[in-house]
């Protein structure tokens, strides 16, 4: 046993910081008993053209680069790190409001504020431990849409507003990561081109004891797959014991929202290309036109669409929002 622990912390020690990121706990991790052996695993994330990648972008305000939610999550399957809950809550903008309805005993009108267009997003991630367990880590992230708006003009505005839950749900993501996995805020692009070294515990598989129950809960499973109806199924397993509370990470400064007089610099994977000069977004709810198939089976590229609809209706529309004008214009004869 004692020569497993050596020779692992010995494996662990062959990856120099002037080579590689080696993130925390490595260096102090050891097996607890031969039931468990350490995993290393080796992460690159795309820096070749860090401009366009998507693994990270670049903060402006430092000149550095920070990672996105997409090289986040490369690194969290190599520290097996899941994400257990993402949920909506009340900004502090709403929490004031309604401590104040409370205290004072009259509601006030909802959405009349300039806080009305904030979103606050936690999310819940669960962390594997070196002695093997879990602890759960969440944090939040709430974006300040009157705050946003004074940095962008009206169309990044605009644009920017449909996508704000994603944002501050990936916002939420990573510092909750920082802070499992010890992350920096920003990387230089010379510390980026660094592999991140993350290593886990796992249950070793050449231990008779974890052989002999991973044989069992297979042959369990099978059995209750491919048993005949008449046969005896299975015992299923006791129900699994409740999660423990999850550690709340505060605030870390190192996510400050975007930079003044740009749109929002982290790119999503679902958002629109707010760089494209070609681009073409609606009017009304600010989505990015593409190009769309009509029933007929012709397609329409964003520029016929938005011809069709400055011709039509005054303005550009994406197809929703020209068939929600259109049902509205029917409704009002």
């Amino acid at each position: 046993m004692n020569n497993n622990i050596a020779g692992t912390i010995v494996q662990l020690n062959e990856y120099p910081p002037d080579k590689f990121n080696v993130l925390i706990p490595v260096t102090t991790m050891q097996v607890m008993s031969n039931l468990q052996r350490i995993i290393v695993n080796k992460v690159q994330l795309d820096v070749s053209r860090p401009d366009d990648s998507k693994d990270v972008y670049k903060e402006k305000s430092s000149g550095k680069y920070a990672i996105t939610k997409v090289g986040g999550m490369k690194l969290a399957a190599a520290a097996n790190i899941s994400i257990v809950d993402t949920e909506s809550g009340m900004t502090d903008g709403c929490k004031r409001c309604v401590d104040m309805a409370r205290a004072v005993g009259k509601p006030k009108a909802c959405g009349t504020c300039p806080a009305q267009y904030n979103v606050a997003v936690t999310v819940t991630i669960r962390v594997p431990e070196p002695s093997g367990g879990f602890r759960m880590m969440k944090a939040t992230r709430e974006i300040d849409c009157a705050a946003e708006k004074e940095s962008m003009t009206d169309a990044q505005y605009k644009r920017f507003l449909p996508h704000r839950t994603a944002m501050a749900e990936s916002k939420a993501f990573m510092r909750a990561l920082r802070a499992a996995l010890g992350l920096s805020a920003t990387y230089t692009i010379a510390e980026l081109k660094k592999p991140f070294i993350i290593a886990h515990v796992v249950p070793n598989l050449d231990a008779p004891e974890i052989k002999e129950a991973v044989a069992a809960n297979y042959l369990q499973s099978m059995g209750m797959l491919f048993e005949g109806s008449g046969a005896p199924r299975a015992a299923l397993p006791a129900a699994t014991a409740a999660l423990p509370a999850a550690e709340i990470i505060p605030d870390d400064g190192d996510d400050t929202g975007y930079p003044v007089g740009d749109a929002p610099e982290e790119p999503e994977p679902e958002a629109p290309d707010f760089d494209d000069p070609d681009a073409v977004f609606c009017d009304d709810c600010g989505e990015q036109i593409v190009e769309t198939k009509a029933k007929n089976g012709r397609m329409w590229a964003p520029e016929d669409i938005k011809g069709y609809s400055e011709r039509t209706f005054g303005r550009c529309l994406c197809t929703r929002c020209q068939r929600a004008e259109s049902a509205a214009a029917k409704g009002g004869r």
